[in-house]
């Protein structure tokens, strides 16, 4: 993808949003806690803060989300769109009843299809290009549904944007880490990964890497313990050009520190 030109090309959409309203996050839980689905509150508390602080810095976009089963994780994306941004979800089959979309902070838009289809079935995809600011990916991770939900990520996400793959360390899927790191080093693409979690890969453009990484530095630990989590830390073992991204992961005993091996790896946490 010729990615150096492509904002010059097509623009990049700034929605004028109306001003967002700020969700506590226990209503947010509660609401996609009520929703069948396999989204750990772990990852509830990291997607949201995620989302709060693009929020904070007024990031504006759509939201898209491959694979939705009952609408857990869609549940709590909606706390996050401020008409007139649109909430976007992309499934073979649509399995949660209307009344969940109407408990749901916004109503979102239901498209039936495949994600490596979502090009072809979604009427107004020119008009998403470089305009989602989140796209969560949760869907039938095969290696070439995962690699085309890359290579849409690309063309979907705004400068700011970011897309967030599930079951990232589920080796019951292993061909989702072969699949995001062919597309990442084998593509002209600004893509690179932030942060890792033991369920998920969160991606951004490699513009807004220091401004991304900085926030898991400096702000998301505060973020979790807001949201009722205290029990974490965060690891950086290499800052190498090609990837120096952060993993956040529950602590793995009471009394270890918030950065972990900082005796050894400290010069890895002083900038992002």
């Amino acid at each position: 993808m010729q990615w150096r030109n492509v904002f010059a090309r097509r623009g990049a959409l700034a929605l004028a949003v109306g001003e967002r309203q700020v969700r506590d996050f226990r209503v947010v839980q509660e609401l996609s806690s009520s929703i069948e689905g396999m989204l750990s509150l772990f990852s509830m508390q990291v997607m949201d803060s995620v989302l709060s602080y693009q929020d904070e810095l007024k990031v504006s976009g759509h939201v898209v989300e491959f694979g939705v089963y009952k609408g857990k994780s869609a549940a709590l994306l909606s706390a996050h769109v401020t008409p007139p941004e649109r909430l976007i979800l992309v499934d073979v089959h649509k399995q949660f009843p209307d009344k969940t979309s109407d408990r749901m902070f916004v109503r979102p838009e239901f498209i039936s299809g495949k994600s490596e289809s979502f090009g072809r079935t979604f009427a107004d995809y020119q008009e998403f290009r470089s305009a989602v600011r989140f796209l969560h990916v949760d869907s039938s991770h095969t290696f070439k549904t995962t690699y085309a939900e890359m290579q849409l990520s690309d063309e979907l996400l705004s400068p700011h944007g970011i897309v967030c793959m599930d079951d990232y360390t589920n080796l019951n899927y292993s061909q989702i880490l072969p699949a995001i790191f062919k597309y990442l080093f084998t593509n002209r693409t600004n893509l690179t990964v932030f942060m890792v979690t033991d369920e998920k890969c969160y991606i951004c453009r490699k513009e807004f890497f220091a401004l991304y990484a900085g926030f898991v530095l400096e702000k998301i630990l505060p973020a979790l313990a807001r949201r009722g989590n205290t029990a974490v830390s965060i690891a950086r073992t290499d800052r190498d050009a090609e990837y120096k991204a952060f993993y956040v992961r529950a602590k793995a005993s009471p009394d270890e520190g918030d950065r972990y091996g900082e005796e050894i790896y400290g010069h890895f946490y002083q900038k992002p």
